[in-house]
């Protein structure tokens, strides 16, 4: 392999990162990784509940063999716009080139007036929420504490919700059957699913006397993206990819018993002696 003379900085070197690293290091072009993390490895570490562990192992894996390469150095706790300035890096670095694969590292903000102080106070963004579901078991974990109540509302759609509405459906449940003498955890209800643990012990889901949660979706269930199309898809894609998306949906839904609202758009909050009790949704129509 011979080196091009170039150099790339490539910030975030988790698995957009390091997979745009593999590919320049194969034309040996030399890179320098930054991270704003201790660790390369972004939302694998927080984004992910804990039952995903082979997945997470498998990828941690993935991108320490494409970061393991002489022609890679890593930068670690390397926040743009804190530690350095993206102008001082484009103007007095000299790097031939800067790729940016910081990844969805931030939630999107919910977007409704005044409901910012509520942060961390009945609204939960996933990535601090999950990583506090991962690691709340260590007594040395800092973060906030996050408190996961029945009949709770999750706003989105794709993987990362209905892994938030296994949390907290596995949460509720395990403390509703604590409560009647059986114990269980959220691995164990995760790996079984809730319908059929219940089952195993004669139990219906409403003994338990729990609401569950509810999934709000902006579009439709089947535009939900847990399958993927290809591009420039035509009807055929889009029948097959419907199928696949509505066939994943009921599978999860069936085992996990939560609840999910299609084509609904929060537009406002409901406020109760300076705590926050609801939202209000507006219907969408998708054309």
């Amino acid at each position: 392999m011979s080196r091009s003379g170039h150099i790339v900085a490539v910030i975030g070197g988790a698995v957009a990162g390091s997979e745009a690293v593999h590919n320049l290091t194969k034309r040996g072009i030399r890179c320098v990784v930054f991270d704003q993390n201790h660790l390369p490895y972004g939302k694998l570490e927080s984004g992910l509940p804990k039952w995903h562990v082979k997945l997470r192992d498998k990828q941690e894996a993935l991108i320490d063999q494409h970061l393991d390469n002489p022609l890679v150095e890593f930068v670690p706790l390397m926040r743009m716009g804190e530690n350095i300035s993206f102008a001082e890096l484009n103007e007095k670095w000299g790097f031939s080139a800067i790729l940016l694969a910081t990844g969805a590292w931030r939630d999107r903000p919910l977007g409704i007036k005044g409901i910012e102080p509520f942060i961390d106070k009945g609204l939960y963004y996933q990535n601090q929420f999950v990583d506090w579901f991962n690691k709340n078991h260590d007594p040395s974990f800092q973060d906030p504490t996050y408190h996961i109540e029945d009949n709770a509302v999750i706003i989105g759609g794709g993987l990362a919700s209905i892994d938030v509405a296994k949390i907290i459906m596995t949460e509720t449940v395990q403390w509703a059957l604590h409560a009647r003498g059986v114990e269980t955890n959220v691995l164990e209800l995760e790996k079984k699913g809730i319908a059929a643990y219940l089952e195993s012990h004669n139990l219906r889901f409403e003994d338990l006397g729990l609401h569950g949660c509810t999934l709000y979706y902006r579009r439709r269930a089947v535009d939900m993206p847990l399958s993927s199309l290809p591009d420039n898809p035509t009807d055929k894609d889009y029948e097959q990819a419907f199928y696949v998306r509505k066939k994943i949906l009921d599978n999860v839904q069936s085992k996990f018993l939560f609840k999910l609202e299609e084509c609904r758009q929060p537009f406002d909050i409901i406020i109760e002696s300076n705590q926050i009790k609801g939202l209000l949704f507006q219907k969408t129509e998708t054309k």
